[in-house]
């Protein structure tokens, strides 16, 4: 959907999805007979394709005369058979559909008078297609399994197997619910109470909401025209492309430790990083607070070295992308006395919370707060298929977090025996992350696994089946297959899955996904450094290799598009492909069962650190919380674990996957000198065989 849409109309746009069959017209039937504009995809679809239409002689032309009824009209359901079981096809589809459904689209929307109470598009893919940030709400529609399947039985005709083949092709409900602001439990109940209070409550804040996603354009430090100008000078000696990278950045840290403030960092940057690539060679300069005279000399430096004749840059034009993080406190504008407090508070409750947990075993407290609020401008010009396009875009990108350790210890023969607990609570949120009810809850985890791990007994040490709990966070998907799936890293041949694109790398079922639309978390943005637009990239669809993270460079070698991934740490660093929002997408079993089935093994609940080896997908991890599991129920807490094993292999053997995806640990990424904030999560799985590293006794192994 065009960013004009959501700026242009004087009245709330209302996204709605959900999985096929889920009952989403069902609700917005509900809010056009309460006065809304109805949008629905499917109907736009069906005119895009009628009788006699251009749409209609183009899908002809993709899949042949087999897709018409007698009458000439489009088959569905004999379309519906081909794409189901094609991806390539279900996307030439798609190409074909979509650019005609938006314009459809645009039309209703500029056709609605300006005293519409609203308006809802209702559509099955703006997760698919990373757009389900450009509302001012988004709904999501969302029914059990089971139920699904029997409508579509009923409705379509269609084989219970054919039913859940097509609900598999779309975004796991659980996905959906990490994007919504509202989700609606259609399974019979009555939802008139639930909707009312919902809509009322799009209606009362829909403006401050489309305030805060779709910001103002910002003071940039130069003028379009002068970025103009510097990519004209980049690309005067020839080119493919140019870019200048504008960041200012403002930032503050506090450290507490064992009572005391001791650190406190406050800065504040502005700089500029200039690139212009020519073939296989990249040439790029940064420059700190510079003027514009500096930018024009440095940009001819990078010049000279050229071979081709100079380019003419279109003229610029900043565009508006929404954020998939709206802000209500730029940390930037907080007193710095409120930030201390907080860290205090913090502080103090950790003792308080450890001390009540188990007396006398406090022996430490540390607390690191951090903020960053972070403008980016990317002006870029670029050839291709021998025409030269230019585009300003930016971004207001802000980070907190606040990380708590605290130590404790017990008497022991040799002495004290100290363990740490370490929460943090981190997102791309304003200052009101920190809430009193979130802050309390990091706190209280954090004592609880500083005083569990006092009791943990050493680990075993063997072969055994591993049961990964939601809770435990992505890093295995992050470290053991994603930095793979880079495609620098595939490209020089240093990562495992190189060279398999369209090959089954996994088990069946599993899809591994990266998103940088996802709302608040800690890798998502509005686009990425090289001004690319965010998207959701799958990446492994069912066990199958579909695409790797581009940058625009690696794009460019392997003649695809770039997907969004194109990050850099600062104005003094590169784009290279690196990671945002990575997940493995849930699958149908309750977390429940996996548990309850595992005869002997370890249960992990928190992940630690670890190293993995690109090339080979070798890793080994700690294990921060975990458990000893005997007939399915834990027995006990164990330290000093450690988990290893190769994660092709890893992949190749998962066949059990829970419906759950509820929490995404955070970090800081680092890869080639630089560190990007990142966020993984996976769902509850089973691990039929990992090497687990432990101190104790060794048990027999499963293998």
């Amino acid at each position: 959907m065009p960013a004009t849409h959501s700026l242009s109309h004087p009245f709330p746009l209302l996204g709605l999805s959900g999985g096929i069959a889920s009952g989403k017209s069902f609700v917005g039937r509900w809010l056009a007979a309460w006065g809304w504009a109805l949008i629905d995809a499917d109907e736009l679809a069906r005119e895009a394709v009628a009788r006699g239409s251009e749409g209609l002689a183009a899908v002809v032309a993709a899949f042949g005369t087999g897709v018409l009824t007698p009458e000439s009209d489009l088959d569905r359901a004999a379309l519906g058979r081909i794409i189901f079981h094609d991806e390539a096809k279900r996307r030439v589809l798609e190409a074909i559909l979509h650019p005609r459904i938006e314009a459809l689209r645009a039309a209703r929307l500029a056709a609605l008078s300006a005293d519409t109470k609203g308006a809802v598009l209702d559509a099955a893919l703006w997760i698919e297609r990373g757009k389900a940030h450009h509302f001012d709400a988004f709904w999501v529609v969302d029914a059990p399994e089971a139920l699904r399947v029997q409508r579509l039985k009923d409705r379509d005709g269609l084989e219970e197997a054919a039913a859940r083949a097509r609900i598999v092709t779309q975004a796991h409900p659980a996905e959906r619910a990490l994007h919504a602001d509202l989700v609606v439990p259609n399974d019979g109940r009555d939802l008139e109470d639930l909707l009312t209070a919902a809509e009322a409550e799009v209606l009362a804040h829909w403006k401050a909401r489309r305030a805060r996603a779709w910001s103002s354009l910002m003071n940039a430090p130069f003028s379009p025209d002068q970025l103009r100008l510097v990519l004209e000078t980049l690309l005067s000696k020839g080119g493919s492309y140019a870019e200048a990278f504008v960041e200012r950045r403002r930032a503050n840290a506090l450290g507490m430790d064992d009572g005391r403030m001791e650190d406190l960092v406050v800065s504040e940057t502005l700089g500029v990083g200039l690139r212009v690539m020519e073939g296989d060679a990249t040439r790029f300069a940064d420059l700190i607070s510079p003027s514009l005279d500096e930018l024009l000399e440095a940009a001819r430096t990078l010049a000279a070295p050229g071979t081709g004749t100079a380019l003419a840059v279109p003229e610029l034009h900043a565009t508006r992308v929404p954020t998939p993080s709206p802000i209500e406190r730029d940390p930037s504008t907080v007193p710095l006395p409120e930030k201390v407090a907080l860290v205090k508070g913090a502080e103090s409750l950790a003792r308080k919370e450890t001390e009540a947990l188990r007396s006398g075993a406090l022996r430490q407290v540390s607390v690191g707060y951090g903020d960053s609020s972070q403008s980016v401008w990317v002006a870029s010009a670029e050839v291709a298929e021998g025409s030269l396009s230019a585009r300003l875009s930016e971004d207001h990108r802000v980070q907190g977090v606040l990380r708590l350790s605290i130590t404790t210890g017990a008497k022991g023969e040799d002495g004290d025996r100290l363990q740490t607990g370490y929460q943090a609570l981190g997102e791309t949120r304003g200052f009101e992350l920190f809430a009193k009810d979130r802050v309390e809850a990091t706190v209280k985890e954090a004592a609880r696994l500083a005083v569990l791990a006092l009791d943990a007994q050493p680990a075993p040490a063997g072969t055994f089946p591993v049961v990964l709990s939601s809770s435990a966070g992505g890093t295995m998907i992050h470290e053991a297959c994603g930095h793979g799936l880079e495609a620098d890293l595939a490209l020089a041949g240093m990562s495992a899955f190189a060279g398999k694109l369209g090959q089954k790398v996994a088990a069946e079922g599993v899809t591994i996904i990266d998103d940088g639309t996802l709302p608040h978390k800690r890798g998502s943005s509005a686009v990425d450094d090289e001004g690319n637009a965010s998207t959701r990239v799958v990446l492994i669809e069912n066990g199958v290799l579909k695409h790797y993270l581009q940058s625009r460079k690696t794009a460019r070698k392997m003649g695809v598009e770039p997907t969004g991934n194109g990050r850099r740490e600062s104005y003094k660093h590169l784009p290279i492909p690196r990671m945002r929002n990575t997940f493995l997408a849930p699958g149908s079993e309750a977390p429940e069962a996996i548990l309850a089935d595992l005869d002997r093994g370890l249960f992990v609940k928190h992940m630690g650190g670890g190293q993995v080896d690109t090339v080979t997908g070798n890793f080994v991890f700690e294990v921060k919380e975990g458990y000893w599991v005997e007939k399915g129920e834990l027995k006990y807490p164990v330290k000093n674990a450690t988990l290893s094993g190769a994660g092709p292999a890893v992949l190749q053997q998962l066949t059990r996957i829970a419906h759950d995806l509820e929490h995404f640990d955070i970090g800081t990424c680092g890869k080639d000198g630089q560190g990007v904030p990142v966020s993984d999560a996976l769902p509850t799985i089973l691990c039929p065989a990992l090497v687990v590293g432990g101190t104790a006794e060794p048990l027999p192994s499963i293998l």
